[in-house]
């Protein structure tokens, strides 16, 4: 068994190295994962039939069994580690993945080797438990950085963007919420949640409704006044009308080629307001 040990560790040294060193490119700053997990994908394709030829070369005994448990206790480990370091550098990954790697090969080796059952049986209880762990803790850490990620942006939502939304689209729902800008709120409105979206508000902390409808029409064609904080612009050609109106401090954009100029105007005429919390929890409708 003391042989079978080292000439394990001799393969996963091989292994290691090999696969060890794409899996550790994967931690480099900036790195484009699509460049490096070919590598990964092929190592790791190889992994069970290169671990056998080395082990049927070093003459370990039961190299299928070897070959086949020596990637699962691998995986397991490095899991483990990825939870203890979960950005090390990618010198330090290469060296511990190799490490690991060397381990796995040894441990795999060895209870290949042996004749009885218990450590065997310990084994698997082992990795079982190992990978129902690191499995649980894995997700509850993919839960942390979510929750951390919402609390962030529901702070960002709070310092810029305008929290509120139309108080009535005549005859639509709300199908889609969405950032233009950091202090610009887009919303899309639909007949209901199975329809595509036709009309379209645009809601921005700040802005003259004037100067809002020159920029649209680019100067190619004039903006109608509708009041003094309303203005009009519509293409006869297609009925489309964008309507710029200012609610309170806020500028408020209908786009939409569907509704009427009274249900335009309503819906850019009072505002009801709204959380952080419900834009960022707000899920769109399943098509």
């Amino acid at each position: 068994m003391g042989k079978d040990l080292v000439r394990g560790a001799a393969v996963g040294l091989v292994v290691g190295l090999g696969l060890g060193y794409p899996v550790s490119r994967l931690y480099e700053d900036d790195i484009e994962t699509y460049t490096v997990m070919p590598l990964v994908a092929v190592g790791v394709l190889l992994v069970v039939p290169v671990g056998w030829l080395l082990a049927r070369m070093l003459r370990i005994a039961h190299p299928i069994r070897s070959a086949l448990l020596a990637p699962l206790l691998l995986l397991v480990l490095k899991n483990a580690a990825d939870l203890a370091v979960p950005s090390p550098r990618p010198h330090l990954a290469l060296l511990g993945f190799t490490v690991l790697a060397m381990a796995s090969y040894a441990s795999a080796a060895g209870l290949a080797s042996t004749a009885s059952l218990i450590p065997r049986v310990i084994t698997a209880v082992v990795v079982c438990a190992c990978v129902i762990t690191t499995t649980t803790i894995h997700q509850q850490r993919t839960e942390a950085r979510k929750q951390q990620l919402r609390k962030d942006l529901i702070a960002s939502y709070n310092e810029s963007l305008p929290l509120a939304v139309p108080d009535v689209v005549p005859g639509r729902t709300l199908v889609n919420v969405w950032t233009i800008a950091d202090d610009v709120l887009a919303l899309d409105y639909a007949k209901d949640r199975q329809s595509e979206p036709d009309v379209f508000v645009r809601i921005s902390s700040s802005g003259d409704p004037r100067k809002a409808c020159t920029a649209w029409e680019r100067g190619s064609e004039s903006c109608e006044r509708l009041a003094a904080d309303r203005w009009l612009s519509k293409k006869e050609a297609n009925g489309r009308m964008v309507l710029f109106a200012r609610v309170g401090r806020r500028l408020v954009e209908v786009d939409s080629t569907t509704l009427s100029l009274n249900e335009t105007l309503a819906a850019g005429s009072k505002l009801r307001a709204i959380s952080a919390e419900y834009l960022v929890d707000f899920e769109p409708p399943q098509r």
